[in-house]
Order: C-alpha cells, then sequence, then structure tokens
C-alpha cells in the first residue's frame, strides 16, 4: 500500500506538471491502473458486471481527443493544413504526425517556460538573444506566466499539429513540406459560418517570427472571429519573409483556400508581422501588392524604408523592446504621408506584448481592420 501511494504522489505530481490533455491523460490512466482493484472494489453490483472495460474506453476516447488531427478535412475551426507543390491538400508524414504527438508544442512551450534557466543554453545556440530570454523571466517573475499557456487553452476542442514540426524537419533533415494554419470564422447570430452560407470573408494572412509558425499564435487568433486566418510560414523557422512569399499568397496561397472551398473578399486581404515576420510587412510595403491589402500591421517590429502606401497601416509594440522603439516616431511620419495609421505602444510592456495584451491587441485589430464579411 504505501509503495501504491508513492507511485500516486508522484503521477499526481507528474499530471500537474504536465501542460498538454494528451499526458495530463496518461498519468490518470497510470493511476487508474494502480488502483484499479480498489476502485473495483467500490463499484455497486450492477456495475461489476461490465467490469473496468468501459473506464478504460473512456480513457482511450479522452486519448484519442488529446492526439493532434491527422484527418485532411477535420471539423476543428483552427486546422494545420499539409500543401503540396500545387497547393492541394495533403496528409501530413507520418514520422511528423507521430513526434507531434508524443512531443506535443505545449510540452515544449511548459517545459522551457517552466525550466528557462536549465532550456537556456539550448535556446540560446537556436539564436535566440539573452535580452529575451530576461524579458521572457521578468514576465514570469511579475506572475505573467499563464499569458504563453492561454492561447492553448483557448484553442479547446481544436487539436491542430504543430507548425514547427514541419520547418524542423526542412531545417535538419532537408525535407521540402509546406504547412499552414487556417482559422475558420466563429459565425455569430446573423451570419452562421459555413463554406456554403453565400457570404466572402476577409482574409487575415499572419506570418511568424523566430522560431516558427507556433500553434501558440492561433489561440490568439482565433479571436478575430469575422474573417478567415492564414498562418503561413517560413521554410525554416527563421521567420524572414521575401517579397517572393509576398507574390506567393495571391498566386499560391489564395487560390489553393478558395479549392478548398472558402470564399474571400479580395478586398479586404490584411498582413500582419510578428517579430522577424515583420519583414512580410516590409517587403510588402515595397512590393506590386502593396495595392491589393488593405491594412498592413507589425508586432514588436520596426518597419525599415517607410513608403506612403495605399493601406492602412498598425504598429503594435513595446516601449522595453529594441524592436518597437521606433513605433512611435513611424507611426507619426507615416501619418505625415497620408497615411491611415493605428498605433497601440504600451511603453511598459516588452517583446511579448502579443501574448501579455492579446485580449487588447485583438480588441484593436479588430476596429482598425473593420472584418466584414459581404453577401456574393
Amino acid at each position: 500500500m504505501t509503495k501504491k501511494c508513492i507511485i500516486s504522489v508522484l503521477l499526481v505530481v507528474a499530471w500537474a506538471f504536465f501542460a498538454s490533455l494528451f499526458y495530463k491523460t496518461i498519468m490518470l490512466m497510470l493511476l487508474f491502473l494502480v488502483w484499479k482493484k480498489h476502485i473495483f472494489e467500490m463499484l455497486p453490483p450492477w456495475a461489476k458486471k461490465w467490469g473496468i472495460r468501459p473506464y478504460w474506453m473512456l480513457f482511450f476516447v479522452c486519448l484519442w481527443m488529446a492526439m493532434p488531427r491527422y484527418l485532411i478535412d477535420s471539423s476543428d475551426r483552427v486546422r494545420l493544413v499539409y500543401l503540396d507543390k500545387n497547393g492541394d491538400t495533403k496528409h501530413p508524414p507520418l514520422t511528423q504526425y507521430l513526434i507531434n504527438t508524443l512531443i506535443p508544442e505545449e510540452e515544449i512551450v511548459n517545459f522551457g517556460i517552466r525550466n528557462l534557466m536549465i532550456a537556456r543554453p539550448v535556446i540560446s545556440m537556436m539564436g535566440v538573444g539573452g535580452t529575451l530570454i530576461a524579458q521572457a523571466n521578468q514576465d514570469i517573475a511579475n506572475g505573467k506566466i499563464h499569458n504563453f499557456f492561454t492561447p492553448y487553452d483557448n484553442l479547446g476542442k481544436d487539436n491542430p499539429m504543430s507548425g514547427i514540426y514541419v520547418q524542423v524537419f526542412n531545417e535538419v533533415f532537408r525535407t521540402n513540406d509546406r504547412a499552414v494554419y487556417i482559422c475558420e470564422p466563429k459565425g455569430d447570430e446573423n451570419v452562421r459560418w459555413s463554406k456554403e452560407n453565400g457570404f466572402k470573408y476577409p482574409l487575415v494572412v499572419f506570418c511568424h517570427g523566430y522560431l516558427g509558425n507556433w500553434q501558440l499564435y492561433q489561440g490568439i487568433w482565433k479571436d478575430l472571429d469575422n474573417s478567415i486566418v492564414l498562418s503561413i510560414g517560413t521554410r525554416s523557422m527563421n521567420g524572414i519573409f521575401t517579397n517572393r512569399d509576398i507574390n506567393e499568397i495571391f498566386s499560391y496561397y489564395i487560390p489553393s483556400l478558395e479549392r478548398m472551398g472558402y470564399h474571400i473578399d479580395h478586398r479586404q486581404i490584411h498582413l500582419m508581422g510578428l517579430s522577424n515576420g515583420g519583414s512580410a510587412v516590409i517587403a510588402a510595403m515595397h512590393s506590386s501588392h502593396a495595392k491589393d491589402f488593405k491594412s498592413f500591421t507589425s508586432v514588436s517590429c520596426n518597419l525599415e524604408g517607410l513608403r506612403k502606401v495605399p493601406c492602412s497601416v498598425n504598429l503594435i509594440g513595446g516601449g522595453e523592446d529594441n524592436s518597437s522603439l521606433l513605433m512611435p516616431s513611424q507611426a507619426s511620419r507615416l501619418s505625415k504621408m497620408g497615411v491611415h495609421t493605428g498605433l497601440y505602444f504600451v511603453p511598459e510592456e516588452n517583446h511579448y506584448v502579443l501574448v501579455n495584451r492579446r485580449n487588447e491587441i485583438i480588441e484593436l485589430i479588430k476596429q482598425e481592420m473593420n472584418l466584414t464579411c459581404v453577401r456574393e
């Protein structure tokens, strides 16, 4: 009995440490296995004839629900979709799927955040500067650690694969796969979302920063209710986008979405870049496609080579972030050029303003972009 109690305590501690539903379910299954004889003895007589098989079945159903979706066309609002060279959907490589299942992105974040000092040498080797690590430590010390996990909770029953694994495989094993996140509109009491509801929807294209196309961001963009959010990625995890990527939005990604049955309002195409992903905004501002966007939004990234563009520009950053310090002056310069400019600048915030102020930022984006579905 003492041995069982010690094992049970360890399993409960492990359950509390893990962040993902997948591993929390496994810990409960192991705890159930330790005490299954005692649990069976406590069952009422009418339930004993069924044995404990129904409970195992329930656990395995929960485990299956906790696994990332392998189906090409799942019913989730947020999905990671693999695309072939023509932009048609395909199943993810089985190896990537299995690794994604066994090492959920949420657990990587959980371990990295909770053991930042242990993980620091590895993170530094990946090119993340000491300032960013120090800012993360400061946020944790100030009680903001939950901000890094809330987006995962916000995904709810949606359980897409992580977009970083395809990039890791491309970078390390020289594969050539491509995957994007698609977040479908939520719909409301006036217009219920479906691909065939007779409405065209705004398209918001999100470009990630350094370290890849994280699932975490989708838990934030899911609250952009009345639009289709497409999160594209660089081949590797560097988050440096070029003019080629901007061209592919119109020649590759949008045609791909339309073949999937999405109806896009081409007058409402918006581009967002986070940190290194701000390179996409810079490239688009100097691209022939600048006229095809309704707005540009840069988060935690100063913009280089400012010029007058035929759309609005939103700048979002924090005063403690070197990557955002120029935003107030850049907003002033853009306004003098005649560009409608929105500025959300919080002096006490750092590079992680997106996770720390996600609700305010979502409301600002909704207001500035004026995301509205229109009847076809």
